[in-house]
């Protein structure tokens, strides 16, 4: 493959991973303010219990420490991008994690308590302290941290994953538009089949058991999907049951069973039970 072929493939994968790193980040943000919003508003009531009125306390104590997680955001981030928990990668992506979580919670921990120095003293005429020795409010708010950070790998790793199907989906409907080939991941595989060669599919759960000539592909899509791919290429695919769908020109004769249903029988000598809910679908032209 070429030089000028490979470039829009990388420009749009950059793409989807810019759309992934811009989604993570707005969703992990909006997740931060909420804690900050249902943090403050929950320790502004303990110290209703207590007896001591609140005040701004419970805002700059959970604001300082959401603020320094905001400002270290882009670390976990960047780690997670770079270094993707995936098989076959682990040896390389644990250790990077470890050590982004380190810089992580080094970053958050500082300026937390940094900021948090400085403004005391303005705001309450007396100079921050901790309960504790610094080691042990280190190791407090590390444990904390690290089940953040953990969140931010997850909320990125879904949005690479949506990404990623999204573009396969477009691919696969390329594929079916411009070469009239169905695209079906099978075992690990990704195989190109003739459209035109479609028989009739059955769903399996997550899967579909597609007919292509004379040979069946265990395929992990659902009819839905398989049915409009097959439009996108010109098949004349109709659903003729909940978890039947079936090339109408594959049709060789129908014949009625009661209450409506039917038995499809194609050209190959498949017996396939038709649906009275999908009835018109067959009738129609």
């Amino acid at each position: 493959m070429t030089q000028t072929q490979t470039d829009p493939a990388r420009r749009a994968e950059h793409d989807a991973e810019r759309r992934a790193l811009t989604r993570a980040t707005v969703f992990s943000l909006c997740v931060l303010l909420v804690f900050l919003v249902v943090d403050a508003l929950s320790i502004a009531t303990e110290m209703r219990w207590s007896g001591h009125a609140p005040g701004s306390l419970p805002w700059v104590q959970e604001g300082t420490a959401i603020f320094a997680i905001m400002i270290a955001l882009p670390v976990a981030l960047w780690t997670g991008h770079r270094f993707p928990v995936e098989r076959g990668r682990l040896a390389r992506a644990l250790p990077a994690h470890l050590a982004g979580l380190l810089v992580y919670a080094a970053v958050q921990i500082g300026l937390m308590f940094t900021i948090r120095e400085a403004i005391w003293p303005m705001l309450y005429a007396r100079p921050y302290t901790v309960d504790g020795s610094w080691a042990d409010v280190f190791v407090y708010e590390f444990r904390k941290q690290a089940v953040a950070y953990i969140g931010f790998q997850a909320i990125l790793a879904a949005d690479m994953a949506l990404e990623r199907a999204r573009m396969e989906a477009r691919a696969a409907r390329t594929e079916a538009q411009t070469r009239h080939r169905i695209t079906l991941k099978t075992g690990g595989r990704v195989r190109l089949l003739e459209a035109e060669g479609f028989v009739s599919a059955k769903a399996a759960g997550n899967y579909v058991e597609a007919h292509f000539g004379e040979r069946e592909h265990l395929a992990r899509m659902t009819l839905t999907e398989l049915e409009r791919l097959l439009a996108e290429a010109g098949v004349d695919a109709v659903r003729v049951h909940r978890s039947w769908l079936v090339n109408r020109t594959s049709i060789a004769e129908i014949v009625p069973t009661g209450e409506g249903d039917v038995t499809l029988v194609l050209g190959n000598g498949m017996r396939i039970p038709g649906s009275r809910r999908y009835r018109d679908r067959l009738e129609t032209a």
